[in-house]
């Protein structure tokens, strides 16, 4: 008899007389037909939502009432999980219905049509919105690496605080050659004054208040890294002096100094005094042509050096990183952890910036160019605009590009 052709299932617990079950599912595809082609344009748009349709079956004298109480409570909660004879249990969610009501024998049927439910993404772990830059995260390691230090302070004799106070003596004095070659406003430059002469006086304090010194120190190598930062580009890249106060703090390291926290901070104040680390980060992606300006032009995005200058200057600020790391893993207590974690985001954020600067430098082609020819005619004859091809042959003469010729398509 087709009164026990159902199985029982359950919706929220309401209990289902299940006739049939029918399941469809697929992908989404996008058809374009193209004028004048044989085969149309056809791409899969990812899988499509997986429907079940039900069957479900009411008798007796009260089969309208159990019918319309049923699509009332799936009207309130779409939502919900199927307990299904064979299918298991299934998260789903209400579409649409359609009831038919027979008055032989008291039968209502009602046809439910449930859309399979996503699986909702679960966070892992806590994250936030705000990215650091690479010079915020510069910051973050001297704060870091303060902590160390402070203890590191704590347990030198009086032969390692002098050699100690000899070190930054020496790291202030590089600051102030840094600042005497600087083009700023006086009023700036009398600002940096102040600064580095709180921070000779501060160097006497190191063994009662080493807190308060790297607090002074740090602040008066963002001052002249800020400085440094706020010239105009230079037009000859063998006097910028960014490059040069870069160079200077790296060239101050001591391998034998009495704290790791020295040659952190000496890292840390190249890092800041990279304008090219700055201007990095403020597009998404290098544009060599960018590198090669007219003479007049006053709105420069980047200074005129060639990316493999560039790219030189962050490897070598990611190797200095690097050792840092290497010194910070000798010991393993909590604050040294701290400071290896911020260390790897800092090198992290130099390597995005070398290899934004190797991927939009990088030819995407070569031209085989048996007779000179203009870098004008050439970027016009492959889609591509003079600066790139220019900057992409940096050891030709922009009229005479001949050879095996380096080419890149405009964006």
């Amino acid at each position: 008899m087709w009164e026990r052709k159902y199985e029982q299932g359950r919706w929220n617990g309401l209990q289902l007389n299940i006739l049939t079950t029918s399941l469809d599912g697929g992908k989404r595809l996008q058809v374009s037909d193209i004028p004048y082609a044989e085969l149309p344009l056809i791409k899969v748009m990812g899988s499509k939502a997986n429907n079940i349709d039900l069957e479900v079956i009411f008798v007796g004298v009260n089969s309208l009432v159990d019918s319309n109480a049923l699509i009332n409570s799936l009207s309130k909660t779409p939502k919900g999980e199927l307990e299904h004879p064979w299918l298991g249990e299934l998260p789903l969610v209400f579409d649409t219905y359609s009831q038919q009501i027979t008055t032989k024998r008291g039968v209502v049927t009602l046809s439910l049509t449930f859309v399979r439910d996503g699986k909702k993404p679960v966070l892992i772990r806590t994250i936030t919105t705000t990215t650091n830059t690479t010079l915020q995260q510069a910051s973050e390691v001297d704060n870091v690496s303060s902590k160390t230090f402070i203890q590191d302070v704590e347990s030198m004799d009086i032969s390692e605080i002098s050699s100690l106070q000899q070190d930054f003596t020496q790291c202030v004095n590089a600051l102030v050659g840094i600042a005497s070659q600087l083009s700023v406003p006086s009023q700036m430059l009398s600002a940096l004054n102040q600064e580095l002469n709180s921070a000779f006086m501060a160097i006497s304090s190191i063994a009662n208040a080493p807190g308060q010194f790297a607090e002074q120190l740090s602040k008066t190598i963002d001052s002249i890294a800020s400085a440094v930062r706020s010239e105009p580009n230079s037009k000859n890249e063998a006097v910028d002096n960014s490059r040069t106060a870069q160079k200077t703090m790296l060239s101050a390291i001591n391998p034998s100094t009495p704290t790791a926290h020295y040659n952190v901070q000496m890292v840390t104040a190249a890092v800041k005094m990279s304008k090219d680390i700055a201007v990095l980060e403020q597009d998404d992606a290098f544009d060599i042509a960018a590198t090669v300006s007219e003479p007049s032009s006053t709105t420069e995005i980047t200074s005129n050096k060639q990316a493999l200058t560039i790219m030189s200057d962050l490897a070598t600020l990611s190797k200095e990183v690097a050792s840092r790391v290497d010194e910070v893993t000798d010991g393993s207590t909590l604050e040294s952890i701290e400071l290896y974690h911020s260390l790897i985001a800092l090198k992290e954020g130099i390597d995005n910036q070398y290899n934004k600067v190797k991927k939009g430098s990088e030819p995407q082609s070569y031209v085989d160019q048996v007779r000179p020819l203009p870098a004008l005619v050439l970027a016009h004859q492959s889609d591509s605009n003079e600066k790139m091809v220019t900057a992409l042959n940096p050891s030709m003469h922009p009229l005479f590009l001949h050879g095996t010729v380096a080419m890149r398509v405009s964006e």
